[in-house]
C-alpha cells in the first residue's frame, strides 16, 4: 500500500508539472525582455507573445515579415511597436484582431500605418493615398463594430477599420493564409464571446491564439448585446479541444499544443478543459435554479459561481462576478442584455 500511495503521488506531481510547466518556463524568461512594462516572452523560435498591452499579442516573425495578432489598447500602440522593433526590424505585413474589443484593436490605426502590404503595389485606404499601410483581417462584424452607417460617428477611426474581412454570413466559416512558411487558419466562433470572435492558429508552430473565448483570469465576458452566449463559448472551447493536442504519452513534456488566451498565462488543453468544465457546471447550476422558479436575485443569492469565485470573480471592476451570472441568466432565459 505504501508503494502504490507513493506511485500515486508521483503521477499526481507528474501531471501537475503538465498544467504548470509551460507557464512556468514562460515566468522563468519573463526577465529576460521587458519594453516600457510590455513583457515579451518567447513561444517558439519565430513566435513572441507580449503582454502587458491591455490584451495578449502573439508575433509572429520569419522572411515575410511580422503578423501580429491582437494590437492591445490605443495608449500601448507605440510601446507595442517599439516591443516589435526590437525582435525584428522586418516590416509588419499583417494584423489579424479576434474580436472587436478595445483591448484588442486599440492599437491597429498606429501599427497598421507603420506596415507595409506583402503586394509592392499594395492597397491605399481613402484619405491616405500617398502611404501604403499592412492589411488588418478579421470576421466581418468586427468590421462593423467598428464603423458606422452612414451618417453616424464611428467608434474608431478609419484608419483601425478591418480592411480585409471574411464573413460567416456568407458560408466562409474561416480564412487561410500561408505567411513565412507558416499554414494559418483564422476561424471563426459564432455567437462566443461576442458574435464576431475568431481563433487564429498557427498550424506548424502548433500555437493556437483564441481571444477572449478563454480568458483564465476572469469568469468569460458573455456580451449579450453583441451576439455573445454562454453555449457558444462552451462550444468554442471544445472546438478548442478538439482541434489541439496535450502532451501524451509524455505528460511530462511540453510538446503539445500552446494556447494562448485573451488575457492571462500560456496555457494547455489541461486549463482549457478545467475551464470548459467549470463553465458547464455553473451553466447548469444555474439553469437548474431558473426550473426551480428562481428569480435572479434568489440565484445570485444562492451562490452558483461557488468553488470557482475566487479564483475568476471579482467584485469591483469592468466585469464582476454578479454581472457574469446575470448574464447567463438572462442568455438562459431568452432575455437581452442592458449594456450597449
Amino acid at each position: 500500500m505504501k508503494n502504490y500511495a507513493a506511485i500515486r503521488a508521483l503521477l499526481v506531481g507528474v501531471l501537475l508539472c503538465q498544467a504548470w510547466g509551460a507557464s512556468a518556463r514562460l515566468t522563468a524568461q519573463a526577465g529576460a525582455r521587458n519594453d516600457s512594462a510590455l513583457t515579451i516572452l518567447e513561444l517558439k523560435p519565430n513566435i513572441h507573445l507580449i503582454a502587458g498591452a491591455g490584451s495578449n499579442v502573439v508575433v509572429h516573425v520569419g522572411s515575410d515579415g511580422v503578423i501580429v495578432t491582437d494590437t492591445g489598447r490605443v495608449e500601448s500602440a507605440d510601446a507595442l511597436l517599439g516591443a516589435i522593433k526590437t525582435l525584428t526590424p522586418r516590416p509588419i505585413r499583417y494584423i489579424i484582431n479576434t474580436s472587436a474589443d478595445p483591448d484588442h484593436v486599440g492599437g491597429n490605426a498606429r501599427l497598421s500605418s507603420a506596415g507595409q502590404p506583402i503586394v509592392p503595389a499594395g492597397y491605399r485606404r481613402e484619405g491616405f493615398v500617398e502611404r501604403d499601410f499592412a492589411p488588418i483581417l478579421a470576421e466581418e462584424r468586427v468590421l462593423a463594430r467598428m464603423s458606422a452607417p452612414t451618417g453616424q460617428q464611428a467608434p474608431y477611426p478609419v484608419a483601425a477599420w478591418p480592411t480585409s474581412t471574411y464573413s460567416a454570413v456568407t458560408g466562409e466559416q474561416q480564412r487561410k493564409l500561408v505567411l513565412n512558411g507558416e499554414a494559418i487558419q483564422v476561424m471563426y466562433q459564432p455567437a462566443a464571446h461576442s458574435d464576431g470572435d475568431s481563433l487564429v492558429y498557427f498550424r506548424r508552430s502548433d500555437v493556437l491564439i483564441t481571444g477572449d473565448v478563454f480568458d483564465v483570469t476572469r469568469f468569460p465576458v458573455i456580451d449579450l448585446d453583441k451576439g455573445g452566449s454562454i453555449q457558444g463559448i462552451l462550444d468554442s472551447l471544445n472546438r478548442i479541444l478538439e482541434m489541439t493536442f496535450p502532451s501524451t504519452p509524455f505528460p511530462y513534456q511540453e510538446d503539445g499544443t500552446l494556447i494562448v488566451p485573451g488575457h492571462g498565462r500560456l496555457c494547455t488543453t489541461t486549463e482549457v478543459v478545467d475551464y470548459r468544465d467549470m463553465l458547464s457546471i455553473i451553466r447548469d447550476r444555474i439553469q437548474n435554479l431558473i426550473r426551480q422558479g428562481k428569480t435572479l436575485e434568489e440565484i445570485q443569492q444562492a451562490n452558483p459561481t461557488a468553488g470557482y469565485r475566487r479564483q475568476y470573480g471579482s467584485e469591483t471592476g469592468a466585469w464582476t462576478t454578479a454581472m457574469f451570472v446575470e448574464a447567463i441568466y438572462k442568455n438562459l432565459t431568452g432575455q437581452r442584455g442592458s449594456r450597449e
